[in-house]
C-alpha cells in the first residue's frame, strides 16, 4: 500500500512540471558516446561482394549494385549500397562481413540532414559510400575487430556426471 501512495506521489510531482525537451541541433550537439552506432562506412577494396551484408539485414536496407571498374577481389562486381531511411542502426552487418569491409561511425541523423533535398541521398551508393563528406570530423565506433556480443543471458548447466553402480 506504502509503495502504491508513494508512486501517486511522485507521479503528482511532475504532473505540474513542464517537459524536457533537448533542443538538438539548435540549443545544444546530439549526444554521442564512444559506442554510438551511425553512419557506415565501406573499405570497398576489402569487400568480396558475398551478400552477407544484405542476407542479415533485418531491415532489409542493404541492396547490392553492381560497379563497374577492375575489382580483384570481387569477380561479381557487385557491392552494397544502404538505404538510411531504412536502416535500424543494429551493426548486425558489420558484425557478419567475413573481411571486415564495413565500419559504423557516430555521425548520425542530425549530422546527415541537408536542407537542400535533392542533395540529401535516400540510398548511398558504394562510391559515396566510402567516406562521409557532411562531417569533416567522425570517429569509428564499430568493426568488426571491436565487435563485443552481449553475455548469454543463461548458462547451460554442466551434463551430470555419469555414477556407475
Amino acid at each position: 500500500m506504502a509503495s502504491a501512495l508513494r508512486s501517486v506521489f511522485i507521479g503528482f510531482k511532475y504532473l505540474f512540471r513542464r517537459p524536457y525537451t533537448r533542443q538538438v541541433p539548435d540549443k545544444e550537439p546530439p549526444f554521442k558516446t564512444e559506442r554510438t552506432r551511425g553512419r557506415h562506412i565501406l573499405y570497398i577494396e576489402k569487400c568480396v561482394g558475398c551478400s552477407m551484408c544484405q542476407i542479415v539485414c533485418p531491415a532489409d536496407a542493404i541492396d547490392m549494385v553492381k560497379l563497374e571498374g577492375e575489382w580483384k577481389q570481387n569477380r561479381k562486381k557487385i557491392f552494397p549500397a544502404i538505404d538510411i531511411h531504412r536502416c535500424t542502426f543494429c551493426g548486425l552487418c558489420v558484425e557478419i562481413c567475413p573481411t571486415g569491409a564495413l565500419a559504423m561511425t557516430d555521425v548520425t541523423g542530425g549530422d546527415l540532414v541537408t536542407l537542400d533535398k535533392d542533395a540529401d541521398p535516400r540510398t548511398y551508393d558504394p562510391y559515396s559510400f566510402r567516406e562521409i563528406k557532411e562531417v569533416p570530423k567522425y570517429r569509428i565506433t564499430l568493426t568488426k575487430e571491436i565487435w563485443t556480443p552481449r553475455p548469454p543471458m543463461w548458462k547451460p548447466h554442466p551434463h551430470p556426471k555419469e555414477v556407475s553402480a
